[in-house]
């Protein structure tokens, strides 16, 4: 199933980008910036986890490809980020049904993408 994505993944999806510097967070490559993904562990029809920093990674192409055919490669790269612990929240989160505030989400990632545009994160 296609999910579509919202002006607020496209704000997630550049500060996350810039986060991370346009490098991929798993081989280390800078590709075009084009070609880096903001990339989910816990997919994004999950609402509560789909906007949270914890629950994402820019990779490059071939990266993304790879976390997707090797679930059990994304889920050791997320436990060896996060911690077993870590990882049992953001999964526990996703299934709580809390609704998340798109407005709020908004401003906060607003903020942050200015800040790491200005180089203070």
């Amino acid at each position: 199933m296609q999910i579509k994505l919202t002006k607020l993944d496209v704000l997630f999806s550049k500060y996350i980008r810039a986060k991370s510097e346009f490098t991929c967070e798993y081989c280390g490559q800078k590709p075009n910036p084009k070609g880096l993904h903001c990339s989910h562990f816990i997919g994004r029809r999950y609402r509560n986890t789909r906007w949270l920093e914890d629950n994402v990674s820019c990779l490059c192409f071939g990266c993304h490809n790879l976390m997707h055919d090797f679930p059990a490669i994304h889920k050791a790269f997320f436990v060896k980020r996060l911690g077993s612990d870590g990882v049992e929240k953001l999964e526990i989160l996703a299934r709580s049904g809390i609704k998340p505030n798109l407005e709020e989400i908004k401003e906060r990632l607003t903020k942050k993408l200015k800040a790491v545009a200005h180089g203070s994160h």
